[in-house]
């Protein structure tokens, strides 16, 4: 049985995606208990060949191009495959060691329940408490935050992934949030924030080409909007989810706008995307409110490197 579906959808970028493969394949976990899909909406050409020829060497991987518009890629790679859980893998990601046998305990663990499971990598920041599980779906989406936002936490079995209508029409920018958010009855549902990766390369100037105000102060907001109007969350999460979603849109207007650091993403729309769900001076207000707190932990990061 194979229990586990590392699902990879990538544009094709070598320099990440293959040092992903290696080592998912230096971990020596069983082959027989979980397959890598890999799905390629890109157009580079020598990626594809290489990539055709490196799935030849291993049985366990799936590959394939796709005409999969942006996001929508991964749900392409759902679709192929086949263990019991599926999870996303971003194609810049190494997996830590004994990653993949960890996953593969956790589906066993819990298999016959079949939760709900964000594994969120460290990015709530739980500290010592690294499990939390919910018995509703609002306390569930609470506890996310806006890191619900982020593919790579998202998992799902098989089973639930089954039924979606092929012909459902999935969200463009957040296709993963149609997935995560697709259980909503369930008697049990778990973040754990265990590290179980960490990034090749951390900066963003190949991070997609979306307008990023537009998609983390409107459209990601408008899906939780949603959750509330079908009334499987409570007005108290709405607002929290919000008011996660206006610190961390402050956080990227202090790094792209007035940092000015290197990115990919479309930062003009800005002004153009104020006034939905947040106001512009609320969330220049929270920026200036940060610059100590940013200045405190560049200070602790810079002691810790030199102890």
């Amino acid at each position: 049985m194979r229990y586990l579906s590392l699902c990879i959808p990538t544009n094709g970028v070598s320099e990440w995606v293959f040092p992903v493969l290696d080592q998912i394949y230096s971990q020596k976990a069983d082959l027989n208990l979980y397959e890598v899909i890999v799905t390629n909406n890109g157009d580079n050409e020598d990626f594809h060949i290489a990539m055709e020829k490196y799935a030849h060497q291993h049985e366990n991987l799936i590959y394939k191009r796709t005409n999969a518009y942006m996001f929508e890629n991964q749900i392409a790679a759902l679709r192929l495959a086949s263990g019991e859980y599926l999870k996303f893998i971003n194609h810049r990601s190494l997996l830590e060691n004994g990653a993949i046998d960890w996953m593969i305990s956790i589906v066993k663990n819990t298999m016959s329940e079949k939760p709900v499971i964000y594994l969120s990598n460290g990015a709530l920041d739980m500290r010592q408490e690294k499990q939390k599980i919910y018995d509703s779906f609002d306390g569930f989406v609470k506890g996310l935050k806006h890191i619900a936002s982020w593919t790579t936490g998202v998992g799902v079995w098989r089973t639930d992934f089954e039924k979606i209508p092929l012909d459902h029409k999935y969200t463009k920018i957040s296709p993963h949030s149609d997935v995560l958010f697709a259980e909503r009855t369930k008697g049990k549902y778990i973040i754990n924030d265990t590290k179980w990766s960490h990034d090749i390369y951390s900066g963003h100037e190949n991070k997609g080409t979306y307008d990023l105000y537009k998609a983390f102060a409107i459209e990601e907001i408008s899906i939780i909007l949603d959750l509330f109007k079908d009334g499987d969350i409570s007005a108290d999460t709405l607002k929290s989810t919000i008011n996660a979603y206006k610190k961390f849109v402050a956080d990227c207007y202090w790094n792209f706008n007035i940092m000015h650091k290197p990115c990919s993403y479309k930062i003009d729309g800005f002004n153009d995307a104020m006034g939905v769900f947040m106001g512009k001076k609320e969330v220049v207000i929270i920026t200036l409110i940060d610059i100590p707190m940013k200045c405190v932990r560049k200070i602790k990061r810079i002691i810790k490197i030199n102890e």
